[in-house]
């Protein structure tokens, strides 16, 4: 009697086991996607040149034809998916989305909420500030400036001022970038804080706006895919380097960045990683 309640004991740990290996049973992204044939990618529209809607209505930017570029290399149909700085993560967590092309920094602390791809964008962080008020980023010590709601930036301003030592910064966070920008100029604060690439943008043309040099955080956009996935995952990094090695990657770098058509200047700063 002993030994058949030491089997029984053995099988439901076995049967346990197996449970947990399976993540509770349920489906992963790769499943759902290959079952339905569409995968779902959130992506921002208020980025440009990363992804924002043009004077015709049109839905472009690097993003978005990442994004595409993503799809077809995997195979699927494309469903484009609205989101913003925060639900870009959120979204990832509720299963709206299967993944997040939408310039998105891998933090240490978004690592903790969702997971990421290997780099596909590499830029630096800094301030746009009124032309002729400030020329370094550490002027601004001690001066309320603003940001994007859920911004890397936020914490990583914090940060260096403390690191040096400077007396700490208010930073107002606004959900619309053109509210920010009109904050700037109306002197309501004194330097606005994101990525180079969208600050460049948004201040194109105006000589009464100018980037300040270096930066304070440096950026390395990954593609963000839910935790605990890494069979998605990989899907989602070979999509990547065969979008690389087939030279779409480069095609769609240069319109937006080098090509006679770009926004704004932005040598490639970076490579993919190729797994042999």
């Amino acid at each position: 009697m002993r030994s058949v309640k030491v089997v029984a004991l053995l099988i439901v740990v076995a049967l346990i086991a197996a449970s947990c290996g399976s993540s509770g049973g349920e489906t992963s992204t790769l499943d759902a996607v290959s079952d339905s044939g569409t995968v779902r990618i959130g992506v921002r529209n208020d980025n440009p040149p990363m992804s924002f809607i043009d004077e015709d209505g049109a839905w472009v930017g690097f993003d978005v034809e990442l994004a595409r570029a993503i799809a077809t290399e995997l195979d699927f149909e494309l469903e484009l998916v609205v989101v913003d700085g925060t639900t870009r993560i959120s979204f990832l967590q509720d299963g709206q989305v299967d993944m997040s092309v939408a310039s998105m920094n891998h933090t240490v602390s978004r690592e903790e909420a969702i997971d990421f791809s290997i780099t596909y964008f590499w830029d630096n962080q800094s301030f746009l500030v009124r032309t002729g008020t400030y020329e370094s980023i550490d002027d601004l010590f001690g001066q309320t400036v603003a940001a994007n709601a859920g911004s890397s930036v936020i914490d990583s301003w914090h940060a260096y001022v403390s690191d040096r030592g400077g007396a700490a910064s208010e930073i107002v966070e606004f959900d619309d970038k053109l509210a920010a920008m009109q904050a700037l100029r109306d002197g309501a604060v004194e330097g606005y804080s994101e990525d180079n690439i969208t600050l460049l943008s948004l201040a194109a043309g105006d000589p009464g706006l100018t980037l300040l040099p270096g930066g304070h955080n440096r950026v390395q956009f990954g593609i963000g895919v839910a935790e605990n996935d890494s069979d998605w995952r990989d899907q989602v990094n070979l999509a990547l380097q065969g979008i690389w090695r087939s030279g779409a990657f480069q095609s769609i770098y240069d319109r937006w960045f080098v090509g006679p058509e770009r926004i704004i200047d932005l040598p490639l700063g970076g490579e993919i990683e190729l797994w042999p």
